[in-house]
């Protein structure tokens, strides 16, 4: 199946998918700090026009186990700051707190999570505002869904919001253990299929596991692993053209 590039709207030139032979991951073979430079890069990369998309993704997988206490019960402290999502990832979180910006000051602020427990940090927006970050958040993530819905194939599709989405999605799950293997846990099917629609849609072969520990959603050709951490490395800083689909290969 071919993916036509929307050559009118590419800013950019980046690279079309190169031959079926094994292309050799650029972070590879750094000591042992390939992960860690990839995750710090995709932290810092610009925002560009699709924050609330990523954030929501984020929203999704990362939300506080506990209720927000809003104070709005009887004689109940009234908080200043209330948590929209919680991760054990500074890097992550400075992230999240940039991509709200737009709508509200996000802060970051550690959480107690007690002896024998990883660290945590949580970011948390301004209590008046509230309920407004998480409609728009709940909104973005009602048109993924919509946008990037495998039921209909012919659906418009911004090539910028599925490198998005991957964008966010590497940062929260990590590369597989391989550089040259992207391997995302959604938590569940819903994230799956939008985080396969999108890769599909760029001309991509993703696969989805369904195991025990829940869905993953994986690309195993380390060409395409190149090509789309290049884009989402990148950010907003031009269009993403799709990518022509050719047989994967798998890594043995």
């Amino acid at each position: 199946m071919t993916t036509t590039p929307t050559a009118d709207r590419v800013h950019r030139l980046v690279a079309s998918r190169p031959s079926t032979m094994p292309v050799r991951s650029p972070y590879a073979g750094r000591s042992g700090r390939g992960g860690a430079t990839i995750h710090h890069t995709l932290a810092e990369a610009p925002v560009g026009g699709h924050a609330m998309l990523e954030a929501a993704l984020a929203w999704q997988l990362l939300r506080p186990a506990e209720r927000a206490n809003t104070g709005e019960g009887a004689g109940a402290a009234v908080p200043r700051h209330l948590p929209v999502v919680e991760t054990r990832s500074e890097a992550v979180a400075a992230r999240i707190a940039r991509l709200l910006s737009g709508l509200a000051w996000a802060i970051v602020t550690p959480v107690e999570t007690g002896p024998g427990r990883a660290p945590a940090v949580r970011v948390e927006v301004p209590r008046g505002l509230y309920h407004l970050v998480l409609r728009a958040l709940a909104n973005a993530w009602r048109d993924a869904r919509r946008q990037f819905d495998p039921r209909h194939p012919n659906t418009e599709m911004d090539a910028e919001a599925a490198v998005a989405l991957w964008r966010m999605g590497i940062l929260l799950s990590g590369l597989g253990n391989s550089h040259n293997m992207i391997y995302l846990h959604t938590g569940t099917s819903m994230v799956a299929e939008v985080l396969e629609t999108a890769a599909r849609r760029l001309g991509l072969a993703p696969i989805t596991d369904h195991s025990q520990s829940g869905p993953a959603v994986t690309l195993h050709h380390p060409g395409e692993v190149h090509w789309l951490l290049t884009e989402a490395e990148a950010g907003g800083a031009g269009t993403v053209r799709t990518r022509v689909s050719r047989p994967t290969r798998l890594l043995r």
